[in-house]
């Protein structure tokens, strides 16, 4: 009868055995689900967090825009120069030069001066793309008679915008952007801006040859 119970109480032990074995399975295979989906969750929170290349697209194009934007172009700088004025001088120098139209009025630079016959009472009436075609000769001073010139004959006028220009005899003096280099007289008879324009000679006369 021992020998039935102890072999009793052995098949009992085994099967709680068994059973302890088979229960602590099951809550290993739930943890080993639970620690995968913890290893997940921070993966999918970040993705969300952080969406794809979007705050890096948009800092990039935002900087590359203003960059841009702000960056000085070459139109400005094109611009700027060609609207640049030529210096005044001082004492505008005004001189006498041989021609094949006889005796004219010139420049410092030798250049052939003109007279606007559109212009009245030693008032200028060449401005805007006028004035860009045929620049104003400009001082700041009273200007100097070179030999030749009729220093009685020399004066000034007041443009719009406050410059002083050089008449002589109230004829207000211009040159002509045609002319590139001394001894050209392009502009010699050509009526532009409403007008004719003429070279003028030591009497104050134009010249209408």
């Amino acid at each position: 009868m021992n020998r039935i119970l102890a072999s009793s109480v052995g098949l009992a032990t085994t099967v709680l055995l068994v059973s302890a074995c088979g229960g602590a399975g099951k809550p290993a295979t739930n943890y080993s689900r639970a620690a995968a989906n913890a290893t997940e969750s921070p993966s999918n929170m970040e993705t969300s967090a952080y969406p794809g290349s979007s705050p890096t697209g948009t800092a990039t194009s935002t900087a590359t825009s203003t960059a841009t934007s702000t960056s000085p172009g070459a139109s400005p700088s094109g611009t700027e120069s060609m609207m640049s004025p030529m210096p005044t001088p001082e004492h505008a120098l005004v001189k006498v030069a041989n021609s094949k139209y006889g005796k004219i009025l010139v420049g410092e630079n030798d250049k052939a001066l003109y007279i606007f016959e559109k212009d009245k009472d030693n008032t200028s009436n060449c401005y805007d793309n006028c004035a860009v075609t045929w620049p104003p000769l400009l001082t700041r001073g009273k200007p100097q008679a070179g030999t030749g010139v009729k220093d009685s004959l020399l004066g000034t006028t007041t443009r719009k915008q406050g410059e002083k220009q050089v008449t002589y005899d109230k004829h207000p003096l211009y040159y002509y952007t045609g002319d590139t280099k001394a001894g050209e007289f392009n502009g010699q008879g050509k009526n532009q801006f409403g007008g004719k324009w003429y070279l003028i000679n030591p009497d104050g006369k134009k010249v209408e040859k």
